[in-house]
């Protein structure tokens, strides 16, 4: 058991593993739709911009959740405001598989946005304040979160197979409804005092150590969520593959759409075994330092898996990739500890920001793709990257808040 675990109480030890519950239901969710993105673009007559702008739609939730599950508790408690904010997520998966109209679609991933975000800001917040920022447990956190990222593609291909694409939605929502359960159960009902000018202060915006982890989470939540999203439909799309298979018509396209999910899933669990390594890693050196060279890989690992032409160079760069991932964004969080744990608005501050590349990437990978290929719009990704790494290399160089 992990030193952090022993500190705590058997209240709060279920608190914790609500927390963790409610994080794979956010894995699931998140790679579910990318799975069927595919799918859904071919039952609802979508092009890759409108698959794009859906993706962003997602994103922009969550932007929506970074202020809202900050702002809300301090009129409707925070159990209640938890509760109504992630029970939107399961309402956008059921739209998701029910409705086909673009209007609604775009109302149901911004419902799934609102709802994996509020859930990221309670548990980030709760998990820090108990803690007190242990990064061990933002990353044993994380890796929950990447048990449900694993879980998606498979689950989706063997839903698909018994009772069609919709059927991934519709389960995740089912998973959903067990969380917000959960949430009402478990979470203390709190009001925080509006009387309290820090519970609304965003003095922290000011601080230059809080705008270079901003800035860090930005750049890695374009890439993730760009990866997410476009990973299985690019490998679908990359010529240079398509000759590995063999064969033609649909056994071909079987073999490809197989090999594209499996590397949502190698993704994923590569990053389950990375946030794990971090998890130990971050007890004998410095998160900063860590997250320096992780960044440093995740470029390595995209150019890689983007100008590789075979089967294995694509798989080695995908395995990478994946591991280099695995430990930034929970670190990110941990970093902030000084700022989340003074100030209440920080983490959904810090989520919003992140959100807002989310909400911009995904687009951008999608109108580069119809008019580049989709070569061309997941370079956009490694731009993003490149950028993050700076962001790590100036913050490794600062002072760390206590």
């Amino acid at each position: 058991m992990f030193p952090f675990m022993k500190r705590l109480d058997k209240g709060q030890r279920a608190l914790i593993y609500t927390c963790f519950y409610a994080f794979f239901c956010n894995g699931l969710l998140s790679l579910m739709l990318g799975s069927l993105m595919p799918d859904m673009k071919a039952a609802y007559g979508l092009t890759d911009t409108a698959g794009g702008v859906m993706l962003s739609a997602h994103s922009i939730g969550n932007l929506v959740a970074g202020f809202a599950s900050g702002l809300v508790p301090l009129y409707l408690g925070r159990r209640r405001s938890v509760v109504a904010l992630s029970a939107l997520a399961a309402v956008g998966m059921l739209m998701i598989a029910l409705f086909g109209a673009p209007g609604l679609l775009f109302i149901a991933f911004v419902f799934t946005g609102v709802g994996r975000g509020s859930v990221t800001n309670f548990n980030t917040r709760t998990v820090n304040v108990l803690t007190n920022g242990d990064p061990a447990a933002s990353n044993l956190l994380h890796a929950v979160f990447a048990v449900g990222a694993i879980s998606a593609p498979m689950l989706f291909l063997l839903l698909r197979g018994l009772m069609g694409w919709a059927a991934g939605a519709v389960f995740v929502a089912l998973c959903g409804a067990v969380m917000v359960a959960n949430f009402a159960l478990r979470v203390p009902d709190e009001r925080p005092s509006r009387a309290e000018k820090v519970n609304r202060s965003l003095a922290f915006m000011k601080d230059p150590a809080f705008l270079v982890l901003a800035g860090m989470l930005l750049f890695y939540i374009c890439s993730e969520y760009a990866i997410n999203g476009w990973l299985v439909s690019y490998i679908q799309h990359k010529e240079s593959l398509t000759a590995a298979f063999g064969g033609e018509g649909e056994a071909l396209a079987a073999a490809i759409r197989a090999y594209s999910q499996s590397m949502a899933t190698l993704l994923w669990a590569v990053i389950l075994v990375g946030r794990l390594f971090c998890a130990w890693m971050s007890q004998r050196m410095h998160p900063k330092k860590l997250m320096l060279i992780a960044s440093v890989g995740e470029a390595a690992g995209f150019a890689g898996m983007l100008f590789a032409g075979s089967l294995p160079m694509v798989t080695a760069s995908v395995a990478v990739l994946g591991f280099c991932m695995a430990g930034i964004c929970p670190m990110i969080y941990s970093d902030a500890v000084y700022f989340t744990n003074t100030f209440p608005l920080a983490t959904g501050a810090l989520l919003a920001i992140g959100a807002a590349g989310g909400v911009l990437m995904p687009t951008v990978v999608g109108v580069l793709a119809d008019a580049h290929g989709f070569g061309g719009g997941m370079a956009a990704i490694l731009a993003a990257i490149v950028l993050l790494a700076v962001f790590s290399a100036v913050n490794a160089a600062m002072r760390e808040r206590r």
